[in-house]
């Protein structure tokens, strides 16, 4: 039996392409027909399919080349590779297992919009680590800081971006990650960083004017007017948690932010 080359592609899900590009490394020969026309055979479907196999673990076609080339004809060289890319796979499941936990997470709190916004509630507020630097909070001019910085950033989205309240004496801005997790990321010190302990806090969720980025602190007025409106006592801490970005024409922000505003009791 004789099959073209759109055949092969077509159960391949390769173009016709990657079939020449198969056939210039001499991991196929083609047989022209007498109208010019490639045709494979069983031997060349069942190579193909044998390296679809491996590119399916995730390996190298160079690497797929060098086993298909004739020297390395021993199953334990496969069986190792193999093994080593089952390791990766495991790896990666890990990582993206956690990418979703991180991303429900987060969800928990998008979902309370509708009941929290510009509503509030006596709740006690998670144990979290802020981060940040001198300068703007999210971003500093000296190298040193950005690789800091930059291992933060790289833990996104379980590192959250987060606004703080000046009487906290730290930049406007920073990040913010559940303590829990600091020793499982490995996060670097080395700029200002404070633990926050859970306590019982005025929790809301307010969506920030389009100047939030030049005046962060607009963010925490309602809510500390309102604490004072029901004569509860603010703590020392005060920060928020933002949550997402709508954009209106003209490219405007207005940030969804979470806020804990600590409550003397």
């Amino acid at each position: 039996m004789k099959y073209s080359i759109t055949d092969l592609a077509e159960i391949l899900g390769c173009t016709t392409s990657a079939i020449h590009y198969y056939e210039k490394e001499n991991l196929i020969k083609v047989e022209k027909g007498k109208n010019g026309h490639r045709y494979y055979n069983v031997v060349d479907v069942f190579r193909l399919l044998s390296y679809a196999k491996y590119r399916s673990m995730e390996i190298p076609m160079k690497t797929i080349i060098t086993q298909f080339g004739g020297n390395e004809n021993n199953y334990k060289l496969i069986e190792e590779r193999e093994t080593r890319y089952q390791l990766e796979a495991i790896k990666k499941a890990k990582y993206y297992m956690n990418l979703a936990n991180a991303i429900e997470d987060h969800l928990v709190s998008i979902r309370r919009i509708e009941q929290l916004l510009n509503k509030y509630e006596l709740a006690q507020s998670p144990e979290v680590t802020l981060m940040c630097d001198d300068e703007c909070g999210w971003l500093s001019k000296k190298r040193s800081s950005q690789k800091i910085i930059h291992k933060w950033v790289k833990a996104m989205p379980v590192v959250q971006l987060g606004v703080i309240d000046e009487r906290m004496g730290m930049s406007n801005f920073g990040y913010l990650v559940r303590t829990e997790k600091l020793e499982e990321l490995e996060l670097p010190a080395g700029l200002y960083t404070k633990k926050l302990e859970s306590t019982s806090c005025l929790h809301t969720i307010v969506v920030a004017d389009e100047d939030f980025t030049l005046k962060p602190q607009k963010v925490f007025k309602k809510a500390f007017d309102y604490a004072n409106s029901k004569g509860l006592e603010i703590g020392e801490t005060a920060w928020g948690k933002i949550l997402l970005v709508e954009v209106e024409k003209e490219a405007k922000l207005h940030p969804y932010i979470e806020l804990w505003i600590s409550i003397k009791i």
